[in-house]
């Protein structure tokens, strides 16, 4: 049973595409079939719902980076369906939300918390500060197949932070 946990991230921080992210994440563990549904939402599940919504920074970064987000999403969803089991192993399963998270899924959406209080303490998590904590979480699955592609914290700052550039530019 999902222990409940005093998370300081509030669901209200989270931006539209966050939330629609961390929605198909939900969707994409409960609507597994039963003999192969994780016991809770993984970091490959948040790395998923980033990946669905591939018109978000997160999705933007990633294509800018020359990931191929249909190839990412089809790995991931095979990782999360035929990887190896570790019911147990990874530690106590925390409540977030009404929903069972591995702790590294649950830090990974902490460690987003921080990404976007880097902007300002009240700036919404977007599925960049998503991503951007899923490469911090050295243990979680969603890091392992990002690194698969290439896909590192550095590199993926680095793009944030150039698409983030570009959107301050003004004309007039």
């Amino acid at each position: 049973m999902a222990q409940p946990t005093d998370s300081a991230v509030p669901i209200e921080r989270f931006g539209r595409c966050a939330l629609l992210a961390w929605q198909h994440a939900v969707a994409a563990r409960n609507e597994a079939p039963a003999e192969r549904r994780r016991p809770a939402i993984m970091t490959g599940h948040v790395l998923l719902g980033v990946l669905q919504e591939p018109t978000c920074a997160g999705g933007l970064i990633l294509r800018k980076m020359g990931l191929d987000l249909q190839l990412a999403i089809d790995t991931t969803r095979f990782m999360l369906f035929y990887g190896r089991r570790r019911d147990g192993a990874e530690g106590e399963i925390v409540d977030w939300q009404n929903q069972p998270h591995t702790p590294e899924a649950l830090r990974s959406i902490e460690d987003s918390l921080d990404e976007a209080n880097l902007f300002h303490a009240g700036y919404p998590i977007g599925t960049e500060h998503l991503l951007l904590g899923l490469l911090r979480v050295t243990d979680g699955m969603g890091l392992s197949i990002l690194k698969h592609f290439g896909i590192t914290h550095d590199g993926a700052r680095h793009a944030r932070d150039t698409f983030w550039e570009r959107l301050q530019l003004t004309e007039g």
